[in-house]
């Protein structure tokens, strides 16, 4: 078969393998794919003298190739790193190569830059190794980058504060150490999970807020906010957030900064607590402050009210201006303004007692039906005068209780005497005695102003009273009705009261239990008499204390004149002196059956008078009697523990004075005297 000449050529063509390149352009392709390269590729021989220098071995270290060709390697290697170099060359020498290794170099302007240096032998056609081809890698960049990386991970771990990133759909990618510590889960129990986990209920709401203001770039500073432990407690966190961009700026999460300022909160609060505290102790403070002054206002306004009389109708009395009648008038004007201190001084004395804690009872059998009826005998002239009607309603089977006649007494004319001081003129006041199951009930109601019911939370506090102007229309110091809760809750009762509304009338109801006794009320009355009613005033008996002898020591020579005028009035014999020094020289020239003697005096008091007298044999075994203005009950233990027979008070009430010097001189004195 004829075969075609050019096919055959052509088949055999296809076949053949191509050409090979030329020297020249397989070196030029070398040279065009070095000098492109973006890391330095330089050649030296075995001795480290550079026999080629590419561009980006320029750009790289800052040396021409013409400054390099020719020197040594070791001209851009820092000089501790020399070393390196000769090691590099006996390794090739074996025929091996480096691969990646990490050193540094030093361009041409002396900046070091971390470099990645791969090496390998050139050899010749005979396969010996002629020369070294040196690629050569700047790494700065990735070393700082590294760095840079490895340096925000640590402050990552080592922050105080939990750091969580998240992506946008709040799925937590990124955990922190102390993220566990303050919220209590591990990084491998979390990861993964919803960034609701943290968050209370209540507050999810947040969340939506916080992704909504990401997404459109912005950031959150210092939120503070509840979140959840692990364990299920509270805790306060200041949340800061930023958004995470991709590297086209894109926002694909955010990171999260949560401080734990749950100490801080508790100590702002409990600041803010004692704050408050703080501001209302001061208001209550400066309520008790305002409160003192128009309690000494009162006060003052109150003595000086019966004080005014006294002194007028005294100097009238003393000026020998008044009629026998009006001198009458101005005796009992005296007399009554007097017992009006005596009460406003008692009423005084009671509250500081009851201040501290030191008011005591005498407990014994008592007829409340008695101690009521004494009550109405001292009201009654004051009802009288108004024009009101008094109705005592007693039940008279209500027996005996256990009590303090005097203070249940003190109770029952308390209410009695607001009682008319409050209902105007043509009123009525009712008091109501009965038995109510296990106790007794002592009821005081009036026709009067009452009170309104704003003010019932403070009725029986202490310097309270509804009108405190000084318009207001009854006077009193405001104590009365404090001085009744105290005394009846110390019997175990209690007291309250009611009213309807201003000028509707008040009643006010003491309620005592009424203890083991059930005797009828005559047989009470006759084992224990308890009525307290003012003593009789009997006509003086100028013999009463006829040939007694009696020593006054005061330093105010009107104590010392009306006392003296007392006792010769009723036959005594009295010196009296002004201080201590002149009374021990009295009485070693006249040695009375008794000494009554001041306490409270200038240099030398009561207390060392006594002492003086027992040191004395002529003075030792005369009694004493001290008459003074220190009324509490501290006062009178430390009188009696001093050696003194009795303790009287100011001001003085002259039947109970003498009364005391016959009672210590019948007993005491006189029996001395006689044995002297």
């Amino acid at each position: 078969m004829p075969t075609d000449p050019s096919a055959a050529r052509d088949g055999a063509d296809a076949t053949r393998p191509p050409p090979p390149a030329s020297p020249f352009l397989r070196d030029a392709l070398l040279a065009a794919l070095v000098d492109s390269s973006d890391e330095a590729v330089i050649a030296k021989d075995l001795d480290g003298t550079i026999l080629s220098w590419n561009a980006s071995a320029e750009r790289m270290l800052g040396y021409r190739a013409d400054e390099m060709l020719g020197r040594s390697a070791l001209v851009f290697i820092p000089e501790e790193r020399h070393h390196e170099e000769h090691e590099q060359l006996a390794v090739l020498r074996r025929g091996d190569r480096i691969e990646h290794f990490e050193t540094q170099r030093i361009r041409k302007d002396g900046r070091r830059i971390d470099v990645s240096v791969s090496v390998s032998p050139i050899r010749d056609d005979a396969g010996t190794i002629v020369a070294v081809a040196k690629v050569i890698r700047d790494i700065t960049g990735a070393r700082i980058a590294q760095t840079l990386q490895s340096t925000l991970a640590a402050i990552v771990e080592s922050s105080d504060d939990a750091i969580i990133g998240k992506t946008l759909d709040g799925v937590i990618m990124a955990w922190n150490a102390s993220a566990t510590r303050i919220f209590g889960w591990e990084a491998l129990e979390i990861v993964g999970k919803s960034i609701l986990t943290l968050l209370p209920p209540e507050r999810h709401p947040e969340e939506a807020t916080i992704l909504a203001t990401l997404r459109d770039g912005g950031r959150i500073e210092h939120f503070e906010t509840e979140r959840v432990h692990k364990d299920g407690h509270r805790l306060w966190v200041s949340l800061s957030v930023s958004p995470i961009k991709d590297a086209s700026g894109r926002i694909v999460g955010a990171a999260k900064i949560a401080r734990d300022i749950t100490l801080r909160r508790t100590l702002e609060h409990e600041r803010e607590d004692m704050l408050a505290r703080e501001r209302a102790a001061r208001s209550e403070a400066e309520a008790a402050n305002r409160s003192k002054d128009a309690f000494l206002a009162t006060v003052s306004h109150e003595l000086r009210t019966p004080l005014s009389p006294i002194i007028a109708w005294a100097r009238m009395l003393g000026d020998g201006v008044l009629s026998p009648e009006k001198s009458a008038k101005a005796i009992a004007t005296i007399d009554r303004s007097a017992r009006a201190l005596a009460q406003l001084i008692d009423d005084l004395l009671d509250v500081s007692r009851i201040i501290a804690g030191k008011m005591r009872i005498e407990v014994r059998p008592t007829d409340l039906g008695a101690v009521i009826q004494s009550a109405l005998e001292v009201i009654r002239p004051a009802a009288d005068a108004k024009g009101i009607r008094v109705q005592p309603l007693l039940d008279t089977e209500t027996g005996v209780i256990l009590g303090d006649p005097d203070r249940l007494q003190q109770v029952v004319w308390n209410l009695l005497s607001n009682a008319v001081k409050f209902t105007p003129r043509g009123g009525r006041v009712q008091v109501i005695l009965e038995r109510v199951n296990s106790h007794v009930e002592i009821a005081v109601s009036d026709t009067g102003q009452g009170f309104d019911p704003s003010f019932h939370p403070h009725l029986f506090d202490r310097f309270r009273q509804a009108d405190g102007s000084v318009t207001r229309t009854h006077g009193g110091l405001g104590l009365g009705l404090a001085i009744v809760r105290h005394i009846v809750e110390l019997h175990g009762g209690t007291v309250h009261a009611e009213s309807p509304g201003t000028d509707r009338g008040a009643t006010f109801t003491v309620k005592l239990p009424r203890g083991i006794f059930q005797r009828s009320a005559g047989e009470a009355e006759r084992r224990h008499p308890t009525a307290a009613a003012p003593l009789p005033q009997p006509p003086v008996d100028p013999s009463r204390l006829a040939g007694v002898r009696v020593f006054v020591v005061d330093d105010e020579p009107d104590s010392n004149e009306v006392v003296s005028t007392i006792l010769a009035a009723y036959g005594a014999e009295v010196r009296v002196a002004a201080g201590v020094a002149q009374a021990l020289d009295g009485l070693r020239a006249w040695v009375p059956d008794l000494v009554i003697t001041d306490i409270g005096m200038p240099n030398r008091d009561g207390y060392a008078l006594l002492a003086a007298m027992r040191r004395d044999p002529k003075l030792e075994r005369v009694p004493a009697i001290a008459l003074t203005a220190y009324a509490t009950r501290d006062d009178r233990l430390r009188i009696l523990g001093a050696g003194f027979q009795l303790h009287l008070t100011k001001p003085i009430d002259a039947e109970e004075l003498v009364a005391s010097v016959a009672n210590v001189t019948t007993t005491f004195g006189k029996r001395e005297r006689d044995g002297r």
